[in-house]
C-alpha cells in the first residue's frame, strides 16, 4: 500500500477544522480547470480556423502544384502525365493556364486573373457547392462559357447566359508584344457568355474568373503551353509523400508545392498564432499554479500537529515531503482532468449547436476541431506546470513548517 498516497488523498477529501483551507483547495482545481478547458477550447478553435482556411483556398489551390523552376509557361509534353496519374495517391489532375486579363461588359470594366482549366476541375475543386448564382460549368450547347467571382461580377454588372448574347469581352495582351507598342491590334479580345458566379472568399471573389482552358490557349495566344498542373490528392493521402513521388517523375525542371507551401506565409502564421496562444495561456496557468503553494502551505499549517506525530512514529522527513507533494499532484491531476473534460464538452456543443455565432461570415458559428496531440500536450503542459508549482516550495516550507519548532 501507498501510505503517502492514501494520505494525500485523505487530505484531499477530508473536512478541515479550518474552512479556508477547503475553500483555497477548491481555488486550487478551478483555477487549474479553468486554464485547462481555456486551452482545449481556444487550441481546437484555432485548428477549426485554420481547417476553415484551408477550406476556403482549396477550390483554387490543389494539394499539388506542378509550375515550371524557370519562366512562366512549359509545353504539355515536357512534363510525364501519364506517370503522374498512375501513382496510387493521385485522385484527379488539370492542367492550368493563369494570366490577368481585361473585363469589359458594357460600360463597366475590371482586370481580373483568368484561370483557364480542364473540364474535371469543376468536380476538383467542389464548386458547385460555392456558386452564388448560375451553374458550375464551363461549356453549354452553344461554346464556351466563363464562371465568374461573386464581386467581380457584381462590379461588371454582367447577366448571367441568356443562351442568346455573349456580355462578356474578355482582352488580353498577344505573346511578344511589347508595352510600347500598345494598340488595337497588340490585344486579342474574345466575347464570351457567363455560365455562373461563385463566393468563396472576397479575395478570390473579386478576382478570378474560370475559363475553359482552350480557351483561355486561345485568347493568350498560349498554343500547346500551361503555367501548371494541379493534382487533387485522394482522400487521407499525404500531400508530403505526394510531392515527394511527384517530384521523381517530374526532374529538375519543374517546381513541386503542397498547398501549405504555396501559401507558406498564411499557414505559417495561423500555426504560430497557435504556439503563441498556447504560450500565454500556459503562463497564466503558471500563475494560477500559485494557488497551490497557498493551499499546500495552509495544509501544513494545519496537519502540522500530525505530522508531529507520525514524526515520534519514527516517520521520516521524506515521507511527510511526498505526502503533501502528492497532495499537491492530485490537485493538478483533479484540475486537468476537470479541465478537459470541460473543454470537450464545450466544443461538443460548439460543434453540435453553434451556439457561438459568427456574423457576416462564410460560416454560421466558430468552427471548432479537437486534436488529440493537441489534448496531449495540454494534460503535459499543466502537469509540469503543477508538479513544479508542488515541488520546487516543498522543502522550504516543509522545514518552516513540519520539521521545525517540534
Amino acid at each position: 500500500m501507498n501510505l503517502p498516497l492514501l494520505f494525500a488523498r485523505r487530505y484531499l477529501l477530508a473536512k478541515r477544522k479550518q474552512n479556508a483551507v477547503n475553500i483555497i483547495t477548491l481555488i486550487s482545481i478551478v483555477v487549474v480547470a479553468v486554464v485547462t478547458a481555456a486551452m482545449v477550447v481556444v487550441l481546437s478553435t484555432l485548428n477549426g480556423i485554420s481547417q476553415l482556411v484551408d477550406t476556403l483556398y482549396s477550390p483554387f489551390d490543389q494539394d499539388i502544384t506542378i509550375t515550371p523552376a524557370t519562366g512562366k509557361t512549359f509545353p504539355r509534353d515536357s512534363l510525364n502525365l501519364a506517370a503522374i496519374k498512375a501513382l496510387p495517391e493521385v485522385k484527379e489532375v488539370s492542367w492550368v493556364i493563369e494570366e490577368n486579363v481585361l473585363l469589359r461588359s458594357g460600360d463597366e470594366q475590371a482586370v481580373g486573373t483568368m484561370k483557364g482549366v480542364e473540364p474535371q476541375y469543376v468536380a476538383m475543386s467542389g464548386l458547385a457547392r460555392h456558386m452564388y448564382s448560375g451553374e458550375a460549368m464551363l461549356e453549354n450547347g452553344h461554346g464556351p462559357v466563363v464562371i465568374l467571382g461573386a464581386a467581380l461580377k457584381d462590379v461588371l454588372r454582367v447577366p448571367v447566359d441568356d443562351g442568346v448574347t455573349e456580355p462578356l469581352q474578355l482582352g488580353a495582351l498577344i505573346r511578344g508584344r511589347k508595352i510600347a507598342q500598345l494598340s488595337s491590334s497588340a490585344f486579342e479580345q474574345r466575347r464570351v457568355a457567363v455560365s455562373g458566379a461563385f463566393t468563396i472568399n472576397m479575395e478570390f471573389d473579386r478576382q478570378y474568373l474560370l475559363a475553359p482552358i482552350g480557351f483561355a490557349a486561345a485568347l493568350l495566344h498560349y498554343g500547346d503551353e500551361v503555367n501548371a498542373l494541379e493534382v487533387q490528392a485522394r482522400p487521407g493521402a499525404d500531400p508530403g509523400k505526394l510531392k515527394t513521388a511527384v517530384e521523381r517523375i517530374a526532374g529538375k525542371a519543374f517546381t513541386v508545392k503542397t498547398r501549405q507551401q504555396k501559401n507558406m506565409l498564411m499557414y505559417t502564421t495561423n500555426a504560430n498564432e497557435k504556439w503563441f496562444t498556447f504560450v500565454v495561456l500556459a503562463f497564466i496557468g503558471l500563475i494560477g499554479a500559485f494557488n497551490i503553494i497557498a493551499s499546500l502551505t495552509l495544509m501544513m499549517i494545519e496537519k502540522r500537529q500530525d505530522m508531529r506525530t507520525l514524526g515520534g512514529m519514527g516517520v521520516t522527513d521524506r515521507f511527510i515531503r511526498r505526502v503533501f507533494f502528492l497532495e499537491g499532484l492530485l490537485i493538478v491531476v483533479v484540475g486537468t482532468v476537470t479541465g478537459l473534460l470541460a473543454g470537450l464538452g464545450l466544443c461538443a456543443l460548439q460543434k453540435w449547436t453553434g451556439f457561438v455565432s459568427l456574423q457576416d461570415s462564410v460560416v454560421d458559428a466558430y468552427p471548432v476541431e479537437v486534436m488529440w496531440t493537441d489534448l496531449v500536450m495540454i494534460f503535459i503542459a499543466v502537469m509540469a506546470i503543477g508538479t513544479v508549482a508542488a515541488w520546487v516550495p516543498l522543502r522550504s516550507l516543509s522545514r518552516r513548517y513540519l520539521v521545525k519548532g517540534e
